[in-house]
């Protein structure tokens, strides 16, 4: 297991290509942070903190495809339908 680091930690990080910006190896795996992970980022005056999720969401993320297939299959059989 990772112990937490208290200790400040800086690094010089390059905002990519619509701002992604890539968290060190060594910090991702210290804060248990992996592809697909959610975070919270907020802006604090002139400062960004990213903070990773301290527990579970009672939810989950559909993909667009999910989404597109539930409204397909989200339709009222026409017996059930109400005539205009």
């Amino acid at each position: 297991m990772t112990q937490l680091t208290t200790e400040n930690q800086e690094e010089w990080l390059r905002i990519l290509t619509k701002g992604l910006v890539t968290l060190p190896k060594n910090w991702r795996e210290e804060l248990k942070i992996s592809e697909g992970s959610l975070v919270k980022a907020k802006k604090v005056a002139n400062k960004i903190i990213i903070e990773p999720l301290e527990s579970s969401v009672p939810y989950r993320l559909y993909s667009r495809q999910e989404l597109n297939q539930f409204l397909k299959d989200d339709v009222l059989r026409k017996k059930l339908k109400r005539k205009k």
